[in-house]
């Protein structure tokens, strides 16, 4: 039998089908399924669209497919929203046995294969996640406009800041200015405030790409970027120290997931400095759809 795994992110959907074994047989990529992008009806084209295209493509009968795994962004805490999604899954998915759960859910179950701990996710936004057997715990993600600590567009405003601070001489030049200069091709400092509120219209997305300047930046060994990172970690790191209240165990898994993690050791270093001495930071051994496709294959047994 097989199972397909099925991750609708803000940025992108991915539909992983895999066998009993999780080897992947076939997989698609789609843009976002966010209904706060692309509303109720586009999230429904999305997945029309990725499940067609692996039944026809895998050359796979859809009744061998035996569960579908699928993790919404926005299948949150809000019960309307939650209803009017899963109206739109039980349309697409009629003919099939499904699950249905959030984002996070299924990149916890990818990064830590479906055992018990907690995944951060870092990307655009932040939020963390626990399992403890059945029940789920969540710390963070309240969206960029209230929170959102540690996150891509958290840092990217931190470096916005920091130039700014920068520009003033409130801090002494470093990199972060001068990446951001040439980057932008600014002649005169105050033209970054043009291009943040008429040129990108101060765009969450947008925002978020500043922190490449904060790797790059730190890469080079600024001291101030260096520091955003620390203070991302600490932010991080203050998600999952509460969720572990929770355990009894006395080494508990923690993994990570999203963008800003593509930095490396600059964040994930600060990170296992800050979280408490019980956690035990392991690399994600899966992606999300897989994480979706286990959730599949967990609930068929």
């Amino acid at each position: 039998m097989y199972y397909l795994g099925i991750d609708g992110g803000g940025t992108k959907t991915q539909f992983t089908l895999v066998n009993e074994k999780l080897e992947v047989i076939y997989s698609v990529k789609r843009g976002t399924s966010h209904f706060k992008q692309v509303g109720f009806n586009g999230v429904k084209e999305v997945l029309q669209d990725g499940l067609e295209e692996i039944i026809n493509k895998s050359k796979i009968d859809k009744c061998d497919i035996a569960w579908i795994g699928i993790g919404l962004a926005g299948y949150g805490n809000i019960q309307k929203d939650r209803e009017a999604l899963l109206k739109v899954v039980d349309r697409v998915f009629k003919d099939f046995k499904y699950i249905l759960r959030n984002d996070v859910e299924i990149a916890l179950a990818g990064a830590l294969n479906g055992e018990d701990g907690v995944v951060i996710v870092s990307g655009t936004g932040s939020i963390a996640l626990s399992k403890i057997g059945d029940k789920y715990k969540r710390c963070g993600g309240w969206g960029y406009s209230i929170g959102d600590e540690g996150s891509a567009y958290w840092i990217g405003k931190k470096i916005i800041e920091t130039f700014s601070k920068e520009a003033d001489g409130r801090l002494e030049k470093t990199h972060i200015y001068e990446i951001i200069k040439e980057m932008l091709a600014l002649s005169n400092d105050y033209d970054l405030i043009r291009y943040i509120n008429e040129d990108i219209k101060s765009d969450r997305l947008e925002i978020a790409r500043f922190s490449k300047v904060c790797f790059e930046a730190a890469k080079l060994g600024d001291k101030n970027a260096i520091e955003i990172f620390k203070s991302a970690s600490k932010e991080l790191s203050e998600l999952v120290n509460l969720l572990i209240k929770d355990f009894e165990d006395d080494i508990i898994k923690v993994s990570y997931l999203g963008g800003v993690f593509k930095s490396g050791e600059l964040i994930l270093n600060p990170l296992i400095e800050s979280l408490n001495k019980k956690c035990v930071l392991v690399t994600p051994r899966y992606t999300a759809d897989i994480g979706a496709a286990i959730l599949a294959l967990k609930n068929d047994e």
